[in-house]
């Protein structure tokens, strides 16, 4: 007698994981594709694809069909010419004999699970208001009824970008788009080989449509970390500084698509490995996306808690005020409390001006020549005479020294660049927790593409590099302040008065 086994049910992560690498079986250099496609389907989104005809962008909408239980598939290729008829269902005749408007929808979008439909930025007019409605509500004005679609993703292609405001809004509901160009050539011996085999998954890791409203469900609780917003400001700037609009109807769904990442990978939060998907949210040419992944490979470092920002402009401030410590001075007196300035003669004085010798701008000194009534710098005048030195009133500078410290004010400077101190060593352990744990996240996730974690890796290393020279500005800042002078302590016990013998005037060395 057979001994039957029982199969162990899987959990979703793994059936998700199973169906990706199903879908890339027969497939080239198309993994980036599978990954946007299936995750725009459990997050119920649409995918834009443009490139060039016969790079397998209606193959990988039937592979998204069949990785279903129960789904209906619809496809079409739009023209300028195409009419309502060939997308929504032909008008039913019998209605029309009742005095009714209404299609016969089954077998058309209207009545589909998934959808590809080809060259979508030549719908006409006649073809938009409707398809819009059914894009973003999934809902059909069927005569004077508004139905619900079962519709699950549509995945469009195009060989163009859209051209003219009224199909921006068609473009705008596409959330995910990827371009998809001829194999390279390090691929083309292998696609040379492929053998045509039709994509039918195994039943038991397919999805069942419950599945999805599930997913969506739960998703919704996945909470967003400070990093992750951080990181989306970001973009936002880099987006305003690059021209590049995007609706605040694609940040809101954004963020869906991110919980959906992190959720499906087994994650209670959104972390900024789940921001993978934000550069192929944000273009809107092709040519943009290279600057946004960059972006992301090098802001994946970010901290919502302790930004590099916040702690540049943190040191930058501490420096500042060491520098203005630094520099306050004040004029030197002497044990008396009188004010001291420095005469002609270089030499501290009590007198804060005095006469001295006139100079030219050289710094000659200059005499009164009677005979030819002028200035002149030779003190001898003719016959050898003697002339008088010019003499005028000066002002002498203030003698200035450091101003010296208390002690609470060293403190309290000490203390407060140590809090700062404190942080960024959080901010580097953080950092370097992340490092460690970055080969076990790529390795448990299910959407982040390996070849990303060396960029992932070297992100980190430059942030823990830039933290480390914050931290070391700061060690000197430090520094600087325990090495300002300090005030005396005053002893009140000694009750002796000091007896100044200075003269008024000069002061002897």
């Amino acid at each position: 007698m057979t001994q039957l086994t029982a199969i162990q049910p899987l959990s979703r992560k793994d059936k998700i994981s199973q169906l990706m690498a199903a879908m890339n079986v027969g497939l080239l250099e198309r993994k980036e594709q599978i990954k946007l496609i299936l995750l725009a389907a459990l997050a119920g989104e649409h995918v834009l694809l443009v490139g060039p005809p016969g790079t397998a962008k209606s193959e990988l909408a039937k592979r998204l069909k069949n990785i279903f239980v129960e789904a209906s598939y619809f496809e079409r290729l739009l023209t300028r010419f195409s009419v309502p008829e060939e997308v929504f269902g032909p008008l039913s005749i019998r209605a029309l004999e009742d005095d009714r408007y209404a299609r016969l929808t089954s077998g058309y979008l209207p009545d589909a699970s998934v959808a590809f439909i080809d060259e979508i930025f030549k719908a006409n007019s006649a073809i938009l208001n409707s398809l819009l409605t059914i894009l973003n509500e999934r809902e059909f004005d069927n005569g004077n009824r508004r139905y619900k679609v079962p519709l699950i993703s549509v995945i469009a292609a195009s060989n163009e970008l859209p051209e003219g405001e009224e199909l921006s809004a068609l473009y705008d509901r596409f959330m995910l788009r990827s371009f998809v160009g001829p194999l390279s050539d390090s691929s083309f011996s292998e696609l040379l080989q492929l053998s045509a085999e039709k994509f039918e998954p195994e039943l038991n890791i397919r999805l069942k449509l419950e599945d999805l409203a599930e997913v969506q469900q739960l998703a919704d609780k996945v909470t967003l970390s400070s990093s992750v917003l951080a990181l989306c400001k970001e973009f936002r700037t880099y987006l305003n500084r690059e021209n590049i609009y995007v609706s605040d109807r694609r940040w809101l769904k954004l963020i869906k698509l991110m919980k959906v990442s992190a959720f499906t990978s087994g994650l209670t939060q959104v972390s900024n490995y789940d921001a993978w998907v934000l550069p192929h949210c944000l273009w809107n040419k092709p040519e943009e996306f290279s600057g946004l992944q960059e972006l992301y490979n090098q802001a994946v470092a970010i901290n919502g808690d302790f930004t590099d920002e916040r702690a540049s402009s943190l040191v930058a401030t501490w420096e500042g005020r060491l520098k203005a410590d630094k520099s306050q001075q004040k004029q030197k007196v002497d044990n008396k409390g009188r004010p001291l300035f420095i005469n002609d003669k270089g030499k501290q004085t009590l007198q804060s001006s005095g006469e001295v010798q006139k100079t030219n701008a050289k710094g000659e000194v200059l005499y009164w020549d009677d005979y030819d009534n002028k200035e002149t710098t030779s003190s001898r005048g003719r016959y050898s005479s003697s002339l008088n030195a010019i003499m005028i009133n000066q002002a002498f500078k203030p003698v200035m020294e450091s101003i010296s410290y208390s002690e609470d004010h060293i403190k309290g400077r000490v203390a407060g660049v140590e809090e700062i101190l404190a942080l960024i060593k959080n901010h580097i352990n953080a950092l370097s927790k992340r490092r460690e744990d970055a080969k076990t996240v790529f390795e448990s996730h299910l959407w982040l593409n390996p070849e990303l974690l060396s960029k992932v890796i070297a992100s980190l290393d430059n942030a823990l590099e830039y933290s480390h020279k914050l931290s070391n500005r700061l060690v000197k800042v430090k520094q600087g302040f325990e090495a300002l002078p300090r005030e005396q302590e005053v002893d009140l016990s000694d009750t002796s008065i000091p007896v100044d013998a200075a003269l008024e005037g000069e002061l002897c060395e």
